[in-house]
C-alpha cells in the first residue's frame, strides 16, 4: 500500500490491577498525590515491540508510537480509575495520533486480565480500527482469549513470533481477508470452528534480518524507573538496556512454554551485529549495562565467551535476567564471567530435590553440578541469586523437605522461592488441567501465588512453605552470615528493609551482622526496630518457629541442633480429594 501506515503499540501492566491498586506488604510501592500507595509494575523495554518496529521501517513507510502502560502509571501523579480498562481508554481518547492498526501485546500470565481490558478499551475508542494482539499468553491460550467477552475486541491472535506476520499484514491489500486466510494469524472464527485449524510459525532463521532495535519508540529514563534487575543486592547500573542475542530453546522443562512463542531450534545473531548494537547502545544511548534476556544464551559456550570478550573491550556491565544453564558453567566459563566483570548470575537452581528435577521437572541437571557451579562463583566473588519452584504436580513433602536440606548447605547468597505456576502451553499446564489439579487462577497467574493443588499438597501448604523456605534460606540459614561475610548478607537485608520496613527478620539478621563487624551501636538500634516489629502476630508466630527472643537484647545465630520448622497447616489439608 503507498500510504503510510500509523501503528500504535500498547503494552499492559505486567501485574494485575488488583496487585496495583492494593499492593501487599511485600513489594515495593510509590505513594501517589492521591495519598495512596500503589505497587510499582516493572518497566524493563518492550523488546519485542521494539524488534518489531525495526522489522518495519526497514522496508515499509510506516510511523509506529508506543504506549507502554507500565511506565505511564508510575509517571501518572494520581490515579482516579476503578479498573483498568477505564484508565486505558482515558489515555486512549486525547491521544494525537490516528492509527490504523493497533497492537496490543501480553508476555506474562498476572497481564492476562489487563490485555483484555486494554482490546476492550481499544475496541471503545477505535470502533473502526484493526486490533491485534500478540505475545507469549495470546500464542498458547488464543481459545481462552477468544472465549472472553472483552477478547472477542481483537480481530485477531499472532502465532509466534510477529516481524514477518506483521509485515505482510502492512502490505496487504485487504487486511482482514488476509488475516482470516493466513497460517500466521487466528481470528475468532478459526479458533472457534468445529472445522480443525492448526496456526503455524513464522520464524525469521537469521536474527541479523532484524534491524538494530528501535529504542527510539522508549522514554529509556522512565523504563529504567524500576526494573527486575532493581530488586538485586549487588547491581547498581546507571543506564540499562535490554538485549536478546538469540531465539529458542531445546530443552523439555515441564514448567517452561517459552517454546511456544520462539520454538526448540536455536537463532542467533551474529557476533558482529551483537558488538555492534552493542557500541550503538554505549555511545549513542549512554548505556553502561546490558541486561540479557535470552532463553538459553549459554546454547554455545565458545559464543558466550566471544560475547563475554565483546562486553570486556566495550567496558559495559552486563546481567542475566533468565536463569542461565548451570550445565555450561563450569570454572573455565565463570572465570570469562569474572573477567567480562560480571559480579552477579542467577542461577536457574529450580530444586534441591534430584527427583524433582529429573522426574518432574524433567530439566536435564544434576544437583551436584549446581553445588559445584555456586562454590566456584563464591570463590570467584560473583554474588548468586537462586530461583527456586515448589509445588509441581507429583511433588511430595518429602521432596520439599529434601530440598530445604540440600540448598541449606548451597552457599548461594540468596533465593527466590516461587510457587509453581501451570504456564499455558507448558507440560505442567496439561497435567494439571488433565488431573484436576488447578485450583486458582492460571491465566492470571504469578510465581508468588500458588495455583495447584495435587493429592501430596494444598495450595495454602505451599503457599506457607514458600515462605518458611524464604525465611530459613534467606535469613535464619543466610549462607553470608555462616561464612562471617557480614558486609554482604547485610546489603541483602538493607535490600529487604528498603522494600518491608517492617521485615523484623530482616532487622534481627542485620543486627547479627553489626554484631559481627563489631558494631554495636548499629547492633542495638536494629534489635530495637526488631523487638518493634516482632509484636505483630505473623512475625511473633515467625519468631517462636524459629527461636527468635523478641525481648532479647542482641541477636543469636540459630544453635547446631536446630530444626526446620513445619508449615502451621498440613500437607493435604484443603487438597484434592
Amino acid at each position: 500500500m503507498s500510504d503510510m501506515t500509523k501503528l500504535l503499540f500498547l503494552t499492559p501492566m505486567h501485574i494485575t490491577f488488583e496487585s496495583f491498586k492494593n499492593p501487599a506488604n511485600n513489594v515495593r510501592c510509590i505513594q501517589k498525590q492521591d495519598g495512596r500507595s500503589y505497587n510499582l509494575p516493572p518497566t524493563d523495554l518492550p523488546l519485542g515491540f521494539l524488534s518489531l518496529s525495526a522489522y518495519l521501517k526497514k522496508s515499509l513507510d510506516v510511523e509506529i508510537r508506543l504506549l507502554d502502560f507500565n511506565v505511564e502509571v508510575v509517571k501518572a501523579q494520581a490515579f482516579p480509575f476503578e479498573t483498568f480498562h477505564d484508565y486505558v481508554a482515558d489515555q486512549l481518547k486525547d491521544l494525537d495520533f490516528d492509527p490504523d492498526i493497533i497492537g496490543v501485546s501480553c508476555l506474562f500470565s498476572p497481564s492476562y486480565q489487563n490485555f483484555l481490558d486494554t482490546g476492550a478499551a481499544v475496541r471503545a475508542v477505535y470502533p473502526d480500527k484493526l486490533i491485534i494482539g500478540g505475545g507469549n499468553v495470546p500464542t498458547s491460550a488464543y481459545q481462552e482469549v477468544y472465549s472472553e467477552a472483552r477478547g472477542q475486541a481483537f480481530d485477531a491472535l499472532c502465532y509466534g513470533e510477529g516481524e514477518v506476520p506483521l509485515h505482510d499484514l502492512v502490505v496487504a491489500e485487504d487486511r482482514k481477508r488476509y488475516l482470516s486466510n493466513s497460517p500466521n494469524w487466528i481470528t475468532y472464527k478459526n479458533a472457534t470452528s468445529p472445522l480443525p485449524f492448526t496456526p503455524s510459525h513464522n520464524f525469521i532463521e537469521d536474527l541479523d534480518e532484524i534491524p538494530f532495535f528501535d529504542y527510539d519508540l522508549c522514554d529509556i529514563d522512565a523504563h529504567n524507573a524500576n526494573l527486575v534487575i532493581s530488586s538485586f543486592a549487588s547491581e547498581k547500573a546507571k543506564r540499562s538496556f535490554h538485549v536478546m542475542t538469540s531465539r529458542g530453546c531445546p530443552f523439555k522443562c515441564t514448567f517452561c512454554a517459552s517454546h511456544a512463542v520462539h520454538g526448540r531450534d536455536m537463532r542467533y545473531h551474529s557476533l558482529e551485529r551483537i558488538e555492534a548494537d552493542f557500541r550503538i547502545l554505549k555511545e549513542k544511548y549512554g548505556g553502561d549495562t546490558m541486561i540479557f534476556q535470552d532463553d538459553h544464551l549459554m546454547s554455545d559456550k565458545t559464543r558466550v565467551k566471544a560475547i563475554l570478550d565483546i562486553l570486556k573491550r566495550l567496558e559495559l556491565k552486563s546481567v542475566y535476567q533468565s536463569g542461565l544453564a548451570l550445565y555450561a558453567l563450569d570454572r573455565d566459563m565463570l572465570e570469562h564471567f569474572y573477567a567480562a566483570g560480571v559480579r552477579q548470575l542467577v542461577l536457574a537452581v529450580e530444586s534441591g530435590s534430584q527427583r524433582v528435577l529429573k522426574q518432574l521437572m524433567k530439566k536435564p541437571l544434576k544437583f551436584k553440578v549446581t553445588q559445584q557451579v555456586a562454590k566456584d562463583c563464591r570463590e570467584l566473588g560473583i554474588y548468586t541469586n537462586a530461583n527456586i519452584l515448589i509445588g509441581m504436580p507429583g511433588e511430595t513433602k518429602a521432596d520439599m523437605d529434601e530440598a530445604r536440606e540440600t540448598l541449606r548447605e548451597l552457599g548461594s547468597n540468596w533465593f527466590h522461592i516461587n510457587c509453581a505456576s501451570p504456564l499455558i502451553g507448558s507440560e505442567m499446564h496439561e497435567v494439571s488441567r488433565e488431573k484436576g489439579y488447578i485450583r486458582g487462577e492460571t491465566l492470571g497467574a504469578d510465581y508468588k501465588v500458588a495455583a495447584v493443588e495435587t493429592e501430596d499438597f494444598s495450595i495454602p501448604f505451599i503457599q506457607e512453605m514458600q515462605y518458611l523456605m524464604n525465611l530459613e534460606l534467606n535469613f535464619v540459614h543466610n549462607a553470608d552470615v555462616k561464612l562471617g561475610e557480614y558486609k554482604m548478607a547485610l546489603a541483602g537485608f538493607d535490600n529487604v528493609i528498603r522494600i518491608k520496613p517492617d521485615h523484623a527478620f530482616a532487622w534481627y539478621y542485620g543486627a547479627l551482622c553489626h554484631k559481627g563487624m563489631d558494631d554495636r551501636e548499629s547492633c542495638a538500634a536494629y534489635m530495637e526496630k526488631f523487638r518493634q516489629y516482632a509484636k505483630d502476630p505473623l512475625w511473633a508466630r515467625y519468631c517462636v518457629d524459629f527461636g527468635l527472643d523478641p525481648e532479647a537484647t542482641e541477636p543469636m545465630p540459630p544453635p547446631e541442633n536446630y530444626v526446620l520448622p513445619e508449615p502451621a497447616i498440613a500437607p493435604t489439608e484443603q487438597a484434592v480429594a
